[in-house]
């Protein structure tokens, strides 16, 4: 395991890198997808009310998860203010710690080589990146995540050559496991149970019969005594009850309803997110872009050598969490995040041995083939930004991102053919990992902000502002466009409602401010009359993703003054 003094000159470059990266846009690109705003909200709720305990969205009880991602977000808020880019920080930190920690681990167990490697394609590749820019609760449940894995990995390998793990091990994993069980609910827990179980299959296949034998029975689950569960348990419930019991206390049923939302994200579809089996194996080409290049050669590598512990580990560690979240119905695509460190010590561990030559396969023909399926993929996605054309005018789009863009696209697939075609594997790589965060960087930087019609929420809410509509104690009804993003921009006052409120209460019921899709279905669907009662202050044109990504014009109307003489 050949290690130097380069190694915490490197890595800690390679972070300010990646930190620089993910940082690019936290304050000019606008929350994302219904999750972002959801998480934001509750947390400067949180902050708001002082109540640390019970998550709430909007005065109500939000059951997607426990605290400790709120925890995380306002505690950034309340030193930066209840801001997008401060509900992003806990993410973008947490993520930096993980790289940090692969890094360390794998140069403890195989080398800097290696480790160096880990560390550049786990911060580089796609869901990693989006991770590290989005306010949601799985970059704490990663760096949780792979405390535990890491503290298993050397309870095991000290379990297999005999020896007693550092002391640390076992209370480091049960710790990390509790606040993963009160960031994300119980799914670690399965996480963990598959990777063992996975581990277990893996050792006694490489075993033969192994429990037929002594000494190799105690190779093969013998190292699980160093778990200590009779000291993990207690601690286990020394990090979880705190909440559990104050929760109890403040809000009964809480936790029932919690578990209760658990089964339902395992049996059922939630919120249009539901998948068969098999998706996450499919998207993984996505997820894992650029280093999606790399796999078959990486799965075939991984059981070629998996005599070895550390591939034996690092296999079950990225199978286990996966397999986990395959079986979940509900999915989206940062469940399978936990098996990423995994994933990207396998690919490092291909592309080692492919650089000394150890292996041909980024040499062979069918290897090039899917370089140039990966080269064409990679200058389509460069091209991407310009279907914008479609929805919005040249006139209201960042053109010139847009060229920057797809000529950056162009070049990086370019460059990596090259280098490949020359056999500088190394040379390649860095290319990929390099290309993919400039690329990203021009997209956050160029393309994103300028996206006018991907700010609608921000723009209604500013114009609210400007006619005295911000803050939470200002009703704001939403008709029939619905963002989340809308009420946290807004400062937490808007609701959701249904046009026929508005059809079968007197305008006397309706709240001042009213912000409703101009279609066919809820402003053109009310009556002249109804339509009499309010004063149109403010309309903006841009995309509703909750409502299938279509475009729409939004209203702002106020409720028309009532006239003395007429009451």
């Amino acid at each position: 395991m050949p290690r130097s003094t380069k190694f915490w000159r490197i890595l800690p470059a390679m972070l300010i890198g990646a930190a620089l990266l993910y940082f690019l846009g936290a304050h000019r690109v606008p929350l994302w997808d219904r999750d972002e705003p959801w998480y934001a909200q509750c947390s400067r709720e949180m902050l708001q009310s002082g109540d640390w305990v019970v998550p709430k969205y909007l005065g109500q009880w939000r059951l997607e998860k426990p605290p400790v991602i709120y925890w995380c977000q306002l505690a950034a808020m309340k030193v930066a203010g209840d801001t997008p880019e401060a509900a992003r920080f806990p993410s973008t930190i947490a993520v930096l710690a993980t790289a940090l920690l692969v890094g360390a681990a794998v140069r403890h167990f195989t080398g800097d080589r290696r480790a160096l490697w880990t560390a550049f394609i786990f911060c580089t590749c796609g869901l990693t990146i989006s991770c590290a820019k989005f306010c949601i609760t799985d970059g704490a449940l990663l760096l949780f995540m792979v405390i535990g894995q890491i503290s298993l990995a050397v309870m095991y390998s000290a379990g297999r050559r005999g020896n007693n793990p550092p002391w640390w091990a076992a209370p480091a994993f049960w710790i990390s496991l509790g606040l993963a069980g009160i960031t994300k609910g119980p799914q670690p827990l399965g996480m963990y149970f598959f990777t063992l179980i996975i581990l277990l299959a893996l050792d006694v296949a490489r075993e033969g019969k192994g429990f037929r034998n002594g000494p190799a029975w105690k190779k093969n689950i013998g190292w699980w005594r160093h778990l200590k569960p009779l000291i993990g348990v207690p601690i286990l419930a020394a990090v979880v009850a705190p909440w559990l019991v104050l929760i109890h206390q403040r809000a009964p049923g809480f936790i029932l309803a919690l578990f209760v939302r658990a089964r339902m994200h395992l049996a059922q579809s939630m919120e249009g997110h539901g998948k068969p089996p098999g998706y996450h194996a499919l998207l993984i080409f996505g997820t894992f872009f650029p280093w999606s290049l790399l796999l078959p050669t990486t799965l075939v590598l991984a059981w070629r050598n998996r005599r070895l512990d550390a591939i034996r580990f690092a296999i079950a560690a990225t199978a286990g969490p996966w397999l986990m979240m395959e079986i979940v119905y509900t999915k989206l695509p940062f469940y399978v995040l936990p098996a990423f460190p995994g994933l990207a010590f396998l690919a490092a561990d291909a592309l080692v041995r492919c650089i000394r030559g150890q292996c041909g396969d980024l040499r062979k023909p069918i290897f090039f083939a899917m370089l140039i399926a990966w080269v064409l993929a990679t200058m389509g996605l460069g091209a991407a930004p310009w279907l914008s054309l479609l929805v919005a005018p040249s006139d209201q789009l960042p053109i010139a991102g847009f060229i920057a863009f797809s000529a950056a696209g162009a070049i990086y697939a370019g460059l990596v053919l090259l280098r490949f075609y020359q056999g500088r594997i190394a040379r390649a790589a860095v290319v990929m990992g390099v290309g993919m965060a400039a690329m990203i960087a021009i997209l956050y930087a160029c393309i994103l902000p300028g996206m006018n019609f991907l700010h609608l929420p921000e723009r209604l809410a500013s114009d609210l502002t400007e006619l005295g509509a911000y803050g939470a104690d200002v009703h704001v009804a939403m008709i029939g466009y619905d963002e989340p993003s809308l009420a946290f921009y807004q400062g937490g006052g808007a609701r959701r409602y249904d046009v026929t409120f508005l059809q079968v209460n007197p305008p006397s019921q309706w709240p001042r401010w009213i912000v409703m899709a101009d279609d066919d279905l809820d402003w053109k669907l009310l009556s002249p009359q109804l339509q009499g009662q309010l004063v149109l202050r403010a309309a903006e044109t841009g995309l509703n993703y909750s409502h299938d990504g279509k475009m729409v014009r939004v209203l702002i109307l106020e409720k028309a003054p009532v006239n003395p003489k007429s009451e």
